[in-house]
């Protein structure tokens, strides 16, 4: 049968981020003094597993050969009111994913 493995997260009090995650064995061979100074800055959390990120993610250069230009969005019209001859249609939602027109 398998031995279960302990391991160690490492976390920096003043950041809160995770410095490492080593084995439970690893801790145990420091010295004194060593365990306490680990123990003075960080925060120590004994955790069953040990997970790895699955995602990587890669930052590629790339040189732009031609000069970058945006528009410019054209300053907002005023809405145009529809004429008062046109009957307004109400739409009303019927849970299918299509309104239902009422007229």
């Amino acid at each position: 049968m398998a031995e279960k493995q302990s391991f160690v997260q490492i976390v920096d009090r003043l950041t809160g981020n995770v410095e490492r995650v080593a084995d439970m064995k690893e801790i145990e061979a420091l010295s004194v003094e060593d365990k306490l100074a680990l123990a003075r800055t960080k925060t120590l959390y004994v955790v069953s597993h040990k997970l790895e990120p699955v995602i990587k993610v890669e930052m590629r250069k790339v040189s732009i050969s031609a000069p970058v230009s945006y528009k410019e969005e054209p300053a907002e019209q005023p809405k145009q009111e529809m004429p008062e001859t046109q009957a307004e249609i109400s739409i009303k939602p019927t849970g299918k994913g299509r309104p239902k027109k009422i007229g």
